[in-house]
């Protein structure tokens, strides 16, 4: 080999190992982003770029099948891709990023080792208004026309409950005619929107405002509005009555604390003061119902002054007060019981303990009927075919009372007629004065034998008394226009009722007998409803009260009358317990009140005669 040839294959070894140097493999030295790393879209939303990046050496080549990971760093969402490996060209594709639902600043990072991380951050913004959502009390009270303690508020939220800003929100009363200021609102940055102002109305209960966005349902926000102050006592019953000295006043005056609306305020005191010679009472202080603010004497038995008062106070409202004025007689209520033939000792005590308590029930007389010239039975005008006459002056109520025999023996008010029993003659004031009673005498033996024979004269004398049978004489007390539910309308007894109804009957008050013949239907309390008081329909062989809604009806048609005297009788008690009947236990009333006319006195003496029909 020659020198020259020599070097020439020295210099091809050498460019060989410059030629092997140049093939060493690409060494990763960054990833920049193919795609914009900053981004904007809607919570849950898949950007619309799809994130990528390309990863190269020094030289800015890119780099083959490099292992590339796909992370969310903060905010939630998801990646197609979890990790990849580069394209020919050093590419990695995340394959597509769908935000997470919380809005706000949210990242994703693509790594590969020994390279920089490339960050991509996205700016997730709240999707369409969803909801509205209180973030103040929507339950709470306050005293009638003040503001609200705490101001209803919302927040404005998409379907993830991210805030929404800028949403216009109004707020309405639905209920309660308060006063609102501000009722347009916008939300705030936080997505919250707050009424101006809130005064509820003037009326106790509840007062609601509702808070509404479109694309959203209400917000509701209630307030239990509560009585102001206690600011009067106003009468409920008991004023301008009539009574009988040293008896307790038939119905017990009473007053309802209200504040300055007129809303009744519970829980009161109130004190109760009889006026000079104005008798005494029991219960002078009581507390007012918290339910509807009314507050009654206990008792007010008078004294003997012509005129008396009752003052009312309370405590709680000084320098107000409210007086209750009676006028004072001194003559009471009598049954004249006059027997037409014979009549046993047990009749007889029967009928005189029927007479004694009625006269605890009616305290006043009914007054005197002069020039009276009804003739003995049977006679036009008279009472009944066997009744005596009734000449000159007549004070309070005769009643003519005979035992004998009608149709024989048999099983009381199963076809055979116990008795009869009714008013026939009413004064002016349309009140009775003279009436009848006639019972078969072998019937009447049945009835003393089982210890029933009193509580029937109890019944019929409240028959005589009008009870049942003058309701609509003269006066609009039963109201029977709705087919198979009658029922009795007069202010006293629809008190006493309500008083007693804590059973709560949602029927007509008074329900009055819708089944059985004449003598029982419209005549009598419904037995379904009142069970074994004394004026419904049927005579059992147990206890049967004699309640205030009974005396309540007396006072309805112009008796002066004494509450306190009534039974004690829960309507409760009878709604709740079973009445059942047999031939040995009751005893319907359907055959003991006649169908007759009934006449009235003028002050000159003059009959009129008024047809059943008419009445």
């Amino acid at each position: 080999m020659t020198f020259s040839n020599r070097h020439a294959v020295l210099l091809v070894g050498a460019l060989g190992v410059l030629v092997g140097c140049g093939s060493d493999p690409q060494v990763p030295s960054a990833a920049t982003a193919t795609a914009s790393t900053t981004i904007s879209a809607a919570v849950a939303a898949t950007v619309a770029a799809v994130p990528a990046v390309r990863v190269t050496d020094a030289k800015g080549k890119g780099i083959k099948n490099i292992l590339v990971r796909w992370r969310i760093a903060s905010g939630g969402g998801k990646v197609i891709n979890d990790s990849v490996r580069t394209t020919a060209s050093g590419d990695a594709s995340s394959g597509g990023w769908t935000l997470g639902t919380t809005s706000g600043q949210q990242t994703l990072q693509a790594t590969a080792d020994g390279i920089a991380a490339v960050t991509f951050t996205a700016t997730a913004n709240p999707g369409p208004l969803s909801r509205l959502t209180p973030v103040t009390l929507v339950d709470q009270q306050a005293p009638v026309n003040t503001p609200v303690p705490s101001l209803p508020a919302v927040r404005a939220e998409d379907q993830y409950g991210n805030p929404i800003s800028g949403a216009a929100v109004l707020f309405t009363i639905v209920q309660g005619n308060g006063v609102l200021v501000g009722a347009q609102q916008s939300t705030t940055e936080l997505g919250i929107a707050t009424v101006g102002a809130w005064t509820i109305g003037r009326a106790i209960g509840q007062q609601i405002v509702t808070a509404t966005a479109v694309g959203s349902n209400p917000a509701v926000f209630s307030v239990n509005a509560l009585a102001g102050p206690p600011a009067e006592l106003l009468r409920v019953v008991g004023d301008n009555q009539a009574g009988v000295a040293n008896i307790n006043i038939g119905t017990p005056p009473g007053v309802r604390v209200v504040d300055a609306y007129g809303n009744p305020v519970g829980t009161v005191p109130v004190t109760f003061t009889p006026g000079p010679n104005s008798g005494t009472v029991t219960g002078s202080t009581v507390l007012s119902d918290p339910a509807n603010g009314t507050a009654f004497v206990g008792s007010w038995r008078l004294g003997a002054a012509s005129t008396q008062t009752l003052i009312a106070t309370s405590s709680a409202i000084p320098n107000k007060s409210t007086t209750f004025t009676t006028t004072v007689t001194t003559s009471a209520f009598n049954v004249d019981v006059r027997f037409v033939g014979d009549a046993s000792l047990p009749v007889r005590t029967a009928f005189a303990n029927a007479v004694a308590k009625w006269r605890q029930v009616i305290v006043g007389s009914i007054g005197t009927v002069n020039n009276v010239n009804i003739p003995a039975g049977p006679a036009a005008n008279s009472c009944s075919a066997w009744t005596p006459a009734v000449t000159g002056t007549v004070s309070n109520t005769i009643i003519f009372a005979r035992i004998d025999s009608i149709d024989g023996p048999g099983t009381p008010g199963a076809g055979n007629i116990l008795g009869l029993a009714s008013p026939c003659y009413v004064n002016g004031n349309a009140i009775p004065f003279l009436g009848y009673m006639e019972f078969d005498s072998l019937d009447v033996g049945q009835l003393v034998a089982r210890g029933q024979f009193e509580k029937v004269v109890l019944h019929e004398i409240g028959h005589v008394l009008g009870i049942g049978t003058i309701w609509n004489f003269r006066r609009a007390l039963l109201d029977i226009s709705t087919v198979g539910d009658p029922f009795y309308v007069g202010t006293a007894a629809r008190a006493q009722f309500a008083a007693l109804n804590t059973a709560t009957y949602s029927g007509n008050p008074v329900p009055v007998e819708n089944t059985g013949g004449t003598g029982t239907i419209n005549s009598h309390w419904r037995t379904s409803v009142m069970q074994r008081e004394l004026m419904q329909g049927f005579a059992v062989n147990q206890v049967q009260p004699l309640s205030r809604i009974t005396v309540g009806s007396l006072q309805d048609l112009g008796y002066l009358v004494n509450l306190a005297a009534a039974d004690a009788f829960s309507l409760t008690a009878a709604l709740r317990s079973g009445f059942g009947f047999d031939a040995t236990s009751g005893i319907p009333y359907r055959d003991l009140v006649p169908d007759v006319d009934i006449k009235q006195v003028r002050a000159d003496g003059s009959i009129v005669r008024v047809p059943r029909r008419a009445r």
